[in-house]
């Protein structure tokens, strides 16, 4: 289930029956932060990142995620925010699903304030220095850059694909940032860093984690517990039985003790 915070998409739709619920907790013993405070932390890091010199890189899951950050991104291009990085998306799978984002027929999915400012002819996913890495070579290259990019890679657990690179590359170095946005499941390499871990192994070689690790999680696609049992308390009558799906064991036992106390499913 997505947040109702989330800027792009549509707020979750709200059936009011049924005769038996799977729902998912991934943060069901967690809250988020607002997006506003959200977008300020974020404004925070770039602006650390300016001064320590160094790269930021961005573990994003290549649908819905990137395109929720490049939007973030491009609003706050707008502001002057972004003068010193050039923004790289560097995942093949990233950039084909930006492309379907960015057809006419397809903005029917977004939120209304996106279709506003479609409206008025501000695109998200097109603003000075963003640029979008297909060819495999010019890939290897973004890992020559010592300063000023922001690289958004897939994939969002940092367990394959492209990021895998960018890590190797830029982890060991102080004066680096990752930001993870996404949920970072048990035994992946983000887990890992985010756990604090004081190296980890990428490709088989040990990389020590020098770079500054921060979490946005206000950026996640999945709703916080209050997002989900306001999605829950919509249903007029109790389920013959609900199941609660999709998340690690405290984060699914929390959920589902405040269900059953609260709305005796």
């Amino acid at each position: 289930l997505g947040g109702e915070s989330q800027e792009m998409l549509k707020d979750p739709s709200r059936p009011s029956d049924a005769d038996y619920l799977f729902v998912e907790s991934t943060y069901g013993d967690r809250l988020h932060r607002s997006r506003e405070d959200t977008v300020k932390e974020f404004v925070s890091i770039l602006e650390e990142a300016r001064k320590s010199k160094g790269n930021i890189v961005i573990p994003a899951f290549a649908i819905e995620r990137t395109q929720e950050l490049l939007n973030e991104l491009s609003l706050l291009a707008a502001k002057g925010v972004l003068e010193d990085y050039t923004v790289y998306v560097d995942s093949p799978l990233a950039i084909a699903a930006t492309e379907i984002f960015k057809e006419e027929e397809n903005t029917k999915y977004f939120d209304t304030l996106m279709k506003n400012l479609l409206k008025k002819g501000r695109s998200p996913f097109s603003f000075p220095n963003l640029k979008f890495v297909r060819r495999v070579e010019d890939s290897k290259a973004l890992n020559d850059i010592e300063s000023g990019a922001l690289i958004i890679s897939a994939s969002g657990m940092c367990d394959a694909g492209r990021i895998k690179h960018h890590l190797k590359h830029n982890l060991w170095r102080k004066e680096c940032n990752i930001i993870i946005t996404g949920f970072q499941a048990h035994g992946t390499l983000g887990r890992a860093i985010v756990e604090g871990a004081d190296t980890v192994k990428i490709f088989g070689e040990p990389i020590a984690v020098r770079a500054k690790i921060h979490t946005l999680g206000g950026f996640s696609g999945h709703a916080d517990q209050q997002g989900l049992f306001k999605w829950v308390s919509n249903f007029e009558k109790c389920p013959t039985k609900t199941f609660i799906v999709h998340g690690e064991e405290k984060a699914s036992l929390a959920f589902g003790a405040l269900v059953e106390e609260k709305l005796g499913f």
